[in-house]
């Protein structure tokens, strides 16, 4: 399982998610994005230490941020087999409004993974 993959289980009660993209015709849409993550560290091989964002996709600026708490109270400090610990990096960003002036978010995490 990939780590976008493990925190897709954990949000499980979120609807509309999606992983790596966004669909343009959903008004109301949650994305997780693989984005980097930090070098090797002395651990090994056994474990990497990636980063994600979430993207929240609103057409209420409220609904937006009050499920962007929600995501960060699922996610942050949780644990799996596989993500031996979540941590937020960052509160909501706002994003402003896309084309079909919707509102958007993102929160920012870090993760220690055992390969």
């Amino acid at each position: 399982m990939s780590v976008t993959t493990e925190v897709k289980t954990l949000l499980s009660t979120v609807s509309n998610l999606t992983i790596g993209s966004m669909p343009d015709t959903q008004d109301n849409s949650v994305c997780i994005y693989n984005t980097g993550g930090y070098p090797k560290s002395l651990s090994g091989t056994f474990m990497s230490e990636p980063t994600f964002q979430i993207k929240v996709r609103n057409v209420s600026y409220a609904a937006a941020e009050s499920l962007c708490e929600t995501i960060i109270g699922l996610l942050h400090g949780k644990s799996t087999t596989k993500l031996l610990m979540i941590e937020t990096q960052s509160e909501a960003l706002d994003l402003g409004r896309d084309e079909s002036n919707r509102s958007e978010m993102s929160i920012n995490f870090r993760c220690f993974y055992r390969k």
